[in-house]
């Protein structure tokens, strides 16, 4: 008995990764590069991060009234270094939206826009649990992804990749 609460708490402890969510750490937004020659690596916000995960349902099609999506956050700094006592902004990318019996959307269409969501952080920390809106069946996206937003509105983080430092 013993053996089986333990292992529950350690299921439950796993968070979402172990719930049916697929984890993806976001990476630092760099700054555009002017070009036409390179530029110094340079980051959009002066504000860092320990870690920002966003994890994902891993199901084949959306679940209605379950989460969508979560975003951990984790060590959000200032640029002097404090944890972050605060907002930051969370957006929903949509990509390429097709409505059944509508249509397909054309590509930046103010119908398929999300508003931004606030998200408060306490001492640097902070989670979002998003539930998309309920949707026809057969509705299919294209693309999308998140973008993270310092409370000056600079990029913070994006989807992306990075090799160990």
């Amino acid at each position: 008995m013993r053996r089986g609460i333990a292992l529950l708490g350690l299921l439950l402890a796993a968070g979402p990764a172990m719930a049916g969510y697929s984890r993806v750490y976001l990476v630092p937004a760099l700054a555009e590069c002017p070009g036409p020659a390179t530029c110094p690596r340079a980051y959009e916000s002066t504000y860092t991060f320990d870690s920002i995960v966003l994890s994902t349902a891993s199901s084949k099609y959306m679940q209605a009234n379950k989460p969508t999506l979560l975003v951990d956050f984790k060590g959000v700094r200032d640029a002097s270094g404090a944890p972050l006592d605060g907002v930051v902004s969370v957006k929903v990318l949509s990509g390429r939206v097709s409505i059944p019996g509508f249509g397909t959307l054309p590509d930046g269409s103010p119908l398929a826009e999300q508003p931004p969501i606030a998200v408060t952080l306490t001492k640097g920390k902070g989670k979002l649990v998003y539930r998309a809106p309920s949707s026809p069946n057969g509705l299919l996206t294209n693309g999308g992804g998140v973008e993270i937003r310092d409370p000056d509105g600079k990029l913070l983080a994006v989807t992306g990749s990075q090799s160990k430092p």
